[in-house]
């Protein structure tokens, strides 16, 4: 017998057979030694197959995984007991390990010809000092020159204002936008992709069309991406006091980024810039917001994202639009404006404007003037410090009304600036006020005499004041 014939007659006698070493030495007249030496030469092919308790399941395996490429081997198992699997979850996890190696995929590099795409996506940098934040980047396709902000949030508003800040810099627009699957983008994708309606809107005004990604494919937007990777290297090195510092040291970079080589262009993104045949932005840009129904409290106040922003007090428990910019907040009722506020990123604060209480402060005039010292108060600190420093509390309320009847000539933040110029100047005068906005002083009125002046030497019994005052207390009823 010939070695390859020995070989695969010990091999038959294990595997079909499955005779020990010793049987298989004695049936051939062999050796134990070299019995041993064939099966370790032939390896794994020498194993005895063992019989396993998934073996009757791997059917049903093999089908889950190819209708479901990236389940996890707990799932698999869970499945699997629905079907009387009473092994342990170390097999399912051994008999699984191959469906779940990860897949090595190859893929073709994108061309792009000049304007024809650019790539957008957002990332979140969070920072000591400034908090979280989130970035917008916006990648031409073909140049590779990019730009963008960070901003607070991501909501809708800011989505469309990072889109503009962008085209305005760059000057134009690439013809196809390639995105994420973004909420403010895509709001469903089966059974069939659902585009978000205002940003379609959008999209139609500066005529641009859309490329959503499909869902786990980062490699379909691999340059925007690479770009966030740089950026966040860059970021880690530097320190920031506030977020308008961030955007300066940002765009500092990306300015120096742009008129760097490029890796795959060998030419520095700005160069190319000029051969991208962009669309041309329209005369007047598209309104960055987004419109939330809401409904006005009895104390004429609106929630937005847990802050209240005041209404007109005649406006209260109506329904109402707050409509959201970046940097304010526009409230409307049937397509009128009647407030608008600086928008704060704060929570659970309270932001109002005097004027708001102005019909609410007409009822009683003493009722009026308490309240009109107790809204400037709470208005900002500085109003407080001016008040404190009054000499009686004539004079406080009187300074407090004269500053509320300023507001309606003057805005809120040049009040706010004055006063605090006078505090640090320990004045408490609103002559020096008037002064300091060159404005004219107060005068007293002229006085008016009677002809005849005998009239003024008249005696007469003095009733109560609280007579006059409709609503005290003290007044009898009819």
């Amino acid at each position: 017998m010939n070695e390859e014939s020995l070989v695969q007659r010990v091999l038959h006698l294990r595997q079909v057979e499955k005779l020990s070493q010793r049987q298989i030495a004695e049936s051939l007249g062999i050796s134990r030694k070299r019995v041993r030496r064939i099966l370790e030469g032939a390896g794994s092919a020498a194993a005895i197959p063992r019989a396993s308790i998934l073996d009757e399941y791997n059917h049903l395996i093999a089908h889950w995984y190819k209708q479901h490429p990236l389940l996890k081997a707990t799932q698999v198992y869970e499945r699997l007991k629905a079907y009387g699997y009473q092994g342990c979850y170390v097999s399912v996890a051994r008999v699984t390990q191959e469906y779940r190696a990860p897949k090595h995929s190859a893929y073709h590099p994108l061309t792009f010809l000049p304007g024809e795409e650019a790539q957008v996506d957002w990332f979140f940098f969070n920072h000591e000092r400034i908090g979280t934040v989130a970035g917008f980047v916006y990648l031409l396709s073909y140049s590779r020159y990019a730009w963008g902000i960070f901003y607070p949030k991501t909501s809708f508003e800011f989505f469309l204002a990072g889109h503009l800040e962008c085209f305005k810099h760059i000057g134009g627009l690439a013809r196809c936008h390639r995105y994420d699957n973004l909420k403010s983008v895509v709001l469903k994708r089966s059974p069939e992709i659902e585009y978000n309606p205002q940003f379609l809107d959008f999209a139609r005004f500066y005529s641009f069309s859309i490329h959503a990604c499909n869902p786990y494919s980062g490699n379909e937007k691999g340059r925007v991406e690479r770009l966030i990777r740089d950026i966040r290297v860059f970021l880690y090195a530097e320190t920031f006091d506030s977020l308008n510092g961030l955007n300066e040291k940002f765009h500092h970079w990306l300015e120096k980024r742009n008129i760097t080589i490029h890796r795959s262009t060998r030419k520095a993104p700005k160069d190319l810039l000029s051969q991208e045949r962009l669309i041309h932005l329209p005369e007047h840009p598209y309104s960055p917001s987004r419109i939330i129904q809401a409904v006005a409290s009895k104390t004429a106040l609106v929630e937005f994202e847990t802050n209240k922003y005041s209404v007109p007090s005649t406006c209260a428990s109506k329904a109402l639009d707050v409509v959201a910019y970046p940097d304010r907040i526009e409230i409307c009722v049937e397509g009128k404006t009647i407030a608008v506020h600086k928008r704060s990123f704060g929570k659970n604060e309270t932001i109002q404007n005097p004027l708001h209480a102005e019909t609410l402060l007409n009822r009683t005039p003493q009722f009026k003037m308490r309240r009109v010292l107790q809204v400037m108060t709470d208005m900002d600190p500085a109003f407080k410090h001016f008040f404190d420093h009054q000499d009686n509390d004539d004079e406080r309320v009187q300074a407090a009304y004269q500053l509320f009847t300023l507001l309606k000539t003057h805005s809120r933040s040049m009040l706010i600036s004055a006063i605090r110029e006078l505090n640090t100047l320990a004045c408490s005068k609103i002559r020096a006020l008037m002064s300091l906005l060159h404005l004219p002083e107060l005068e007293e009125p002229e006085r008016l005499w009677p002809q005849n002046q005998q009239l003024l030497n008249l005696t007469y019994e003095e009733r109560k004041l609280n007579d006059y005052d409709p609503d005290s207390p003290d007044m009898g009823t009819a």
